[in-house]
């Protein structure tokens, strides 16, 4: 037989220990912890070297804004399927504040071109159809032709 002072004993322990537990807070915010953001650049960087495809927004083929709605839907981020209206999104920042996983838009002979940041001057892209998925420095043709950024993780 066993002691039912003893297993009394014990669930009181336990339900205090579970108790005091339950009181226990989390101090870091959802959005640090989760890391939306290094996700966003994680996902692009795996997506390097798939090819361009016109209209193209799935791993068989991207272009620009094809790329950007890929990536952010892949983590419930719905945006709208056009460099245009990507680039015309609210959140529009000067560049010198964007932080990786801001979108970029650029303007190129009248038409709108939109690339994912990934920090230190540095973006991913789908640049044209004799081209790939691929990393690019901000050089001087692609400096003068952006216009702005677009933040779309507020963290």
């Amino acid at each position: 037989m066993y002691d039912h002072r003893r297993v009394s004993y014990l669930l009181i322990l336990v339900l205090v220990i579970l108790f005091f537990i339950s009181y226990c807070r989390v101090s870091t915010r959802p959005g640090k912890v989760w890391n939306l953001r290094g996700k966003v650049v994680g996902l692009a960087k795996s997506l390097t070297g798939l090819p361009y495809k016109h209209g193209g927004e799935e791993i068989y083929g991207f272009d620009c804004s094809g790329f950007v709605y890929y990536v952010y839907d892949s983590f419930g981020i719905r945006l709208p399927r056009t460099a245009k209206k990507q680039a015309k999104l609210d959140g529009q920042i000067k560049f010198k504040r964007a932080r990786p996983a801001d979108i970029l838009a650029f303007r190129i002979k009248r038409r709108w071109h939109t690339a994912i940041y990934i920090g230190n001057d540095s973006f991913i892209h789908a640049p044209n159809k004799r081209s790939r998925v691929r990393v690019e420095k901000l050089n001087t043709f692609w400096r003068k032709r952006l216009k702005h950024a677009v933040r779309i993780i507020d963290e």
